[in-house]
């Protein structure tokens, strides 16, 4: 079925309300909580909204576009909704509009609440315009701008240990980006062209050294965000010093943005057969497993519980590149939908982790012995989303990894096979204690308890709640028309057309 483009306002609507958002938070006074946790919410909700809207018509091959801005006489600064952005753009908008429910009751006793609430809404408007870019220059401004704008949320509590991990990401951020930079100029200088659009705009007639020369300009650019090995650096520091809510962001959306865009180039600039006749694909699954098992390996031994899940999340993002790199349909479906999956147990898992450090004071692995009696649903839904990350049917970590299989074995690399089981067995190497721990460990004595030890109030329940359901959910109805997994199949049916 072939793509119908439609002119559309929907598409920059999505992009412009956060950033609107982000104008209305510092215009209202100290005394005016209320209003703005009013407002902001009305936004992000809307933007939710408008996210689940571009389902139906993305699943019915209809392609929203928008032309904003002629940036050059030859680029326009283009909005286009596909599958694909709009499976990005809904786990974006969903999550992060669960963790402003979470952020309000839990950040209250925060300072500069207003800088924090204005960035995380500027940050939520560039990803939109990440998801829904039509171009590589599109895609590009929005990318360096929410990865800029995300410094002052890592470094939100202005602690030594939040500034370090803050200059480390930086650093890190800025080098990626500007390789992201060299391979859009080299893409447009060959190609004349940057739409992202099915089948790519790269030929094989092309010259191969210049092709391989920009596509590890792209793999190392978008590998610094996506935390392959060894770019990785920045995601263990990163994790534990930023707020718990921008934790579950981080986390679960914009390390995946990497891995989003490095799905945008091999599929939409250089295609499918273009990769298979330049020989490079084989050296990135290479380094995909190397970062499945490296990163998962490390995560056995951090005490620190959300320097542990910050390792999982490498981990992870790992399989996603792998399902990619196999330039096949059914391990790009399996990666795909894991990018969508992936946020909603990673986003429980650090709000449960929150939870844990703010209302027991069990930040480390080794002082959860004993938690489950005190946070008995906070510890269930760390739980049930631990369960999911190792890959545990019927939960939402099953279906990717599932696709992911079925994908190794058509592509004829069943080597692979071992890295997808050994890293989900090392996920419960690094899981499962935690749980063990907090059921069946011995609780600290009375005196050596935090004073505010208690079962977190229902209003921060309710969201870490709903994510652990949709974990839930997004495995045993991931058939359901309307899944992330329907719209990932739709993606991949353009890409293999």
């Amino acid at each position: 079925m072939e793509d119908a483009f439609v002119h559309s306002a929907l598409p920059l609507l999505a992009v412009l309300l956060p950033i609107v958002g982000a104008g209305i938070v510092p215009a209202l006074g100290r005394g005016s909580e209320r209003v703005r946790h009013v407002a902001l919410l009305t936004i992000c909700s809307a933007t939710a909204v408008l996210a689940l809207w571009f389902v139906p018509g993305a699943l019915a091959g209809d392609v929203r576009e928008a032309y904003l801005l002629r940036v050059t006489p030859q680029i326009w600064l283009h909005l286009r909704v596909d599958a694909l952005g709009v499976l990005f753009g809904a786990t974006v908008a969903v999550l992060w509009l669960i963790v402003l429910i979470y952020s309000i009751p839990f950040m209250t006793d925060s300072h500069r609440l207003r800088r924090f609430y204005s960035f995380l809404m500027l940050c939520l408007g560039c990803m939109m315009g990440v998801a829904y870019a039509g171009n590589l220059l599109t895609f590009l401004i929005f990318y360096e701008l929410f990865s800029i704008l995300t410094y002052p949320l890592i470094v939100h509590e202005e602690t030594p240990a939040a500034l370090a991990a803050g200059t480390k990401y930086i650093v890190y951020i800025l080098i990626g980006g500007s390789l992201v930079l060299v391979g859009v100029v080299f893409t447009f200088f060959i190609a004349g062209e940057q739409t992202l659009a099915a089948g790519g705009v790269l030929s094989s007639d092309m010259d191969g050294g210049a092709l391989r020369a920009i596509f590890w300009c792209f793999i190392a650019g978008f590998g610094v965000k996506a935390a392959l090995v060894p770019l990785h650096g920045w995601v263990p520091d990163a994790h534990p010093a930023a707020p718990a809510p921008f934790s579950a962001i981080l986390s679960g959306v914009m390390v995946a943005a990497g891995t989003f865009g490095i799905a945008r180039v091999v599929f939409q600039v250089f295609g499918v057969e273009v990769l298979s006749q330049l020989g490079v694909m084989p050296y990135v699954a290479a380094l995909a497993a190397l970062t499945v098992l490296f990163a998962a390996v490390l995560a056995v031994n951090q005490d620190g519980i959300k320097r542990r899940l910050a390792y999982s999340t490498i981990s992870q993002m790992g399989y996603v590149t792998l399902g990619i790199s196999l330039l096949g349909p059914g391990a790009a479906v399996g990666a795909l939908v894991h990018i969508t999956n992936h946020a909603f147990m990673k986003g429980a898992l650090f709000l449960c982790a929150g939870l844990l450090s703010k209302h027991a004071g069990i930040r480390n692995v080794s002082e959860i012995s004993g938690a489950a009696r005190r946070m008995p649903w906070t510890m269930a839904m760390f739980s049930i989303a631990s369960l999911g990350m190792i890959g545990t049917p019927p939960l939402a970590g099953f279906i990717g990894k599932w696709y992911l299989g079925l994908g190794i074995l058509d592509a004829g690399r069943p080597f692979y096979l071992i890295v997808l089981l050994g890293g989900s067995l090392i996920a419960a190497v690094y899981l499962l204690p935690i749980i063990y721990r907090a059921y069946f460990g011995q609780p600290p004595s009375a005196s050596a308890r935090c004073p505010d030890e208690r079962e977190a109030p229902t209003s921060v329940l309710a969201p870490a709640l709903i994510t652990t359901l949709l974990t839930i959910v997004l495995g045993l109805a991931a058939t359901v028309p309307g899944s992330p997994l329907s719209l990932a199949q739709q993606a991949v049916d353009s890409f293999f057309r």
